[in-house]
């Protein structure tokens, strides 16, 4: 996970309907006036060590009226552990320290079952060090300072793997049809579907594949600028995203029907990413933007405003429904802002998705709790 009012709605509905973009008015004004519907994005490492934990929380869970919870399945972060690592009994990826006796998405799955939430696996894709340490041919590999080498973040220690191969595809495809095979999950997920810039993937396969297609090699691209060559570079990368989500849904469709599946969206504008929503609508049933506004540097009225990021991503995905991905230590005055601005300006949203880093607490579920009908 990288880290209002009845007429404005109606009016918003009927611009969307001008549009080609079906709102169903009964979902509009449901969500307009009724009380938002509570998800949590909870990080396994730091809230489950044992089925102790599972129970505290779902108690907590049910008391404070949470509905879904996005369960951490493969470590998407290498601090506590390396990402990559999962939290359940799986044959094909290794297991976090700490879990080989303690398969926390079986024993979240009853323990939410039993008091009716649900629970949907939180599954990131590229951002593996497991994987990257599997192949070097499968290493994300960035353009820097004339020099190809591994990509490992800003501070060297993010492990990427490449997207395009199709050996990091089987295998990441493969841990996904794992989970959805042996597990009774309510939904599923995707996340850290992306590159991290314009210069990446630079890897032998990708350049050989890309050359083959278009005459040249695209490490001559000047990425530093706007140009045809850095377009046509990032509409390829963006369509291999969109092709690969296309094969997961087929892969689950394959195994459980319907099953609700989605991705997790950074901000469309952040076009460098090469994660474009619109190129893979048609083989999910929702996106959750992270509409993590301070993070980005932009102020509360990003989130719900008609240039913002739920706007953005309504651009790309059509009718599609949108779960947003908020923080949970904004001010009382910010989510009275961006709730109020959400009803009137986005009113066909009915679900919250809310993540936290670290532990989750009683006292941060309650104050979520409090506010489903502001």
């Amino acid at each position: 996970m990288f880290k209002s009012s009845a007429k404005l709605g109606l009016a918003l509905a009927a611009v969307l309907l001008a549009s080609g973009i079906n709102i169903p008015a009964k979902q509009s004004a449901q969500a307009a006036s009724g009380a938002f519907v509570t998800e949590v994005i909870v990080r396994t490492v730091e809230n489950f060590h044992n089925h102790a934990d599972v129970v505290k929380f779902m108690n907590s869970a049910a008391n404070r009226h949470v509905s879904v919870i996005n369960l951490n399945v493969k470590e998407d972060e290498d601090d506590a552990v390396p990402s990559g690592y999962v939290f359940y009994d799986s044959e094909i990826a290794p297991t976090a320290p700490g879990y080989e006796q303690f398969d926390a998405l079986e024993d979240v799955i009853a323990e939410a079952h039993a008091r009716g939430i649900q629970v949907r696996a939180w599954i990131p894709q590229f951002h593996d060090k497991a994987a990257f340490d599997h192949d070097a041919s499968w290493k994300m590999m960035a353009l820097k300072d004339g020099q190809i080498a591994p990509f490992t973040g800003a501070n060297g220690n993010e492990y990427f793997v490449n997207p395009i191969h199709p050996d990091v595809q089987a295998y990441e495809r493969s841990i996904i049809r794992e989970i959805v095979t042996n597990y009774d999950v309510d939904g599923v997920v995707l996340d850290w579907l992306r590159f991290d810039d314009y210069n990446m993937d630079m890897g032998t396969y990708t350049r050989q594949k890309y050359s083959a297609l278009y005459g040249y090699d695209p490490s001559t691209i000047d990425f530093t600028t706007d140009n045809a060559k850095r377009r046509q570079w990032n509409d390829w990368r963006t369509t291999q995203i969109g092709n690969y989500v296309r094969d997961v849904a087929a892969d689950i469709d394959g195994i459980v029907p319907d099953l609700f599946t989605g991705v997790y969206i950074l901000p469309p504008e952040f076009t460098e990413v090469g994660q474009d929503a619109a190129k893979f609508k048609n083989y999910v049933d929702f996106v959750s933007p992270m509409a993590y506004f301070a993070d980005w540097g932009f102020t509360p009225s990003w989130v719900y405003d008609g240039t913002g990021i739920l706007s953005q991503a309504r651009a790309k995905i059509g009718d599609k429904e949108i779960i947003p991905g908020l923080d949970v230590w904004w001010t009382n005055a910010e989510y009275h802002q961006i709730y109020a601005g959400i009803r009137s300006q986005q009113p066909e949203v009915q679900n919250l998705a809310f993540f936290l880093y670290g532990k989750w607490t009683d006292n941060d579920l309650k104050k979520i709790d409090n506010r489903k009908n502001w």
